[in-house]
């Protein structure tokens, strides 16, 4: 069931990434997004089922992802966005690293978050406000089930979906 729910997803993120793409008014960047939308939600429906992220799907996903955003956004000459998706990567992925520093979070997810960061290149403030939205409202939807189900605060529940769905929203809206 739930590679079914994860391949609709995926090709739901897909379109919507390309229309991200023509509403930027770069249709270059639609093949970058769309790996970099499908590869977020395959690692997440990993995260989902095994609370693992598979490290071979991230590492290659984030060396695609920024090998196709490169072409695509130096052959437009928007090398601001470049540095953007860099920058957003790292950001993400540094908080994420504190995160599995000091909260008990996964390496997985710090993972994640680098190859969510890169698809943040063209995005504006507004839409990483929601972004962060949807992380919360999702984790804090999360905490309640965990709870309701007998969970206490030491039960581990995956992350990936949550940041995959702020990461989708953020690279979308």
């Amino acid at each position: 069931m739930l590679r079914i729910v994860g391949a609709v997803v995926g090709v739901l993120v897909g379109a919507a990434t390309t229309l991200a793409a023509l509403r930027v008014g770069n249709l270059l960047l639609a093949v970058p997004l769309v790996a970099w939308g499908v590869s977020v939600v395959a690692a997440s429906c990993c995260d989902a089922v095994t609370q693992r992220i598979p490290t071979a799907l991230v590492r290659q996903a984030i060396v695609v992802t920024g090998v196709l955003l490169t072409c695509a956004l130096s052959l437009s000459g928007d090398w601001e966005s470049v540095l953007v998706s860099v920058v957003a990567a790292a950001a993400a992925g540094g908080v994420a690293l504190l995160c599995w520093r000091f909260a008990d979070a996964g390496y997985g997810d710090a993972r994640l978050a680098v190859l969510g960061g890169l698809g943040l290149g063209h995005t504006s403030a507004s839409s990483l406000v929601m972004a962060l939205t949807v992380i919360v409202l999702i984790t804090a939807a999360q905490v309640v089930t965990t709870f309701a189900v007998g969970g206490n605060r030491r039960t581990r529940f995956p992350m990936g979906p949550a940041l995959a769905a702020g990461f989708v929203v953020a690279a979308t809206a």
